[in-house]
């Protein structure tokens, strides 16, 4: 989404906050996802529909589903899930609000049933948890067991309230004037001397400057969201953890977005880890997943390579870098170093993004 178009969408899902105190405690939820619902038809009735599906056949099909048949009724579910969400990416014309993050969810809730960890959600249960509006577009990618407990454990209380509201003041701050002026400007004002530049340099540049607009903008829609359900009493998955801190890539990749690199960890690199005995092998199919989860692309699945080479080197020289002071500066800068290096690189061998 663009920002006017996520700053509308910001203000609708501030309507969360008074409607989950107004309602009776009882029904508060359920009048969140209704109003939810009704935001999801007024931006994407495409993904009402679809998310709707999600939400109401899940609990249908696994509650009816003999133990017998779980693993058959698990392949068929996840089937659907990415069949769809493949389909969706395909057509340039479908208004597609928050499908990558909704389909994680739904496939972290059929998975987690199929391996015997979470019972099978009450269609009540399971519209609250997909019809919840702040995590919608843009995550974090939460669990249900956390936010069912979250539920349950709801209250009162001012400084909470206060917290989310400061969040939330932030997120603003760094979406809409960090990212979506200032680092804009920036970008568009470095064009100029950049162009002086050797190809490869102008590009590296451009894009480290474009992955510092990406945290801005990311970071900042992450506040919004945490910042509105702190609002309404509740308190979500963390989504990064100061990631430029990071003295290397693979310290980076657990501070950034951090509900989707533990859903990749917890779905896809330990399984096949598990089944292969062999990370590199576990390492490649979750940055694989990660990558063509951004884009169904050429330059995605070779990102995907260009960043498990990297996490690769990292794990070799671990400890043998800079220390102290030195380190803390030259890290983060080797960092971004690498992780901006992806374009020229895949630039160079014809390859765009």
């Amino acid at each position: 989404m663009i920002a006017l178009e996520y700053s509308n969408f910001v203000c609708l899902a501030l309507l969360t906050v008074p409607i989950s105190w107004m309602v009776p405690r009882s029904f508060a939820f359920d009048a969140v996802a209704l109003w939810s619902a009704i935001v999801v038809l007024l931006l994407s009735p495409p993904t009402l529909i679809w998310l709707g599906l999600i939400a109401v056949c899940m609990p249908l099909l696994m509650q009816d589903s003999p133990d017998r048949g779980r693993g058959f009724m698990t392949g068929l579910i996840c089937f659907f899930l990415i069949g769809g969400f493949i389909a969706a990416r395909s057509l340039p014309t479908f208004a597609w609000l928050g499908g990558a993050f909704f389909t994680l969810r739904a496939l972290h809730v059929t998975l987690d049933w199929w391996m015997g960890t979470l019972s099978p959600p009450t269609m009540r249960g399971s519209l609250r948890y997909f019809f919840f509006l702040p995590v919608i577009p843009a995550g974090p990618v939460n669990r249900l067991p956390h936010f069912s407990t979250q539920l349950r454990r709801r209250r009162w209380d001012l400084p909470t309230f206060a917290t989310g509201f400061e969040r939330f003041l932030l997120g603003a701050v760094f979406f809409f004037v960090i990212s979506g002026y200032g680092m804009d400007r920036v970008i568009w004002l470095a064009g100029g001397p950049l162009g002086a530049l050797p190809p490869f340099l102008e590009i590296w540049t451009l894009s480290a400057l474009s992955w510092i607009d990406l945290f801005f903008a990311f970071v900042g829609s992450t506040h919004i969201a945490i910042g509105i359900t702190l609002m309404i009493g509740l308190a979500l998955e963390e989504n990064f953890n100061k990631p430029w801190r990071a003295r290397n890539l693979l310290d980076f990749w657990t501070r950034w977005h951090m509900t989707l690199t533990r859903w990749v960890q917890d779905y896809v690199y330990q399984p096949i880890f598990g089944l292969t005995r062999k990370p590199v092998i576990g390492l490649l199919l979750a940055m694989l997943v990660i990558g063509l989860w951004h884009a169904f692309s050429l330059y995605y699945v070779l990102w995907a390579f260009w960043q498990s080479l990297g996490i690769i080197l990292s794990r070799l020289i671990k400890g043998r870098g800079p220390s102290g002071r030195l380190a803390f500066a030259v890290g983060p800068l080797g960092v971004l170093a690498w992780l901006s290096a992806a374009r020229p690189v895949l630039d160079a061998i014809g390859v765009s993004q």
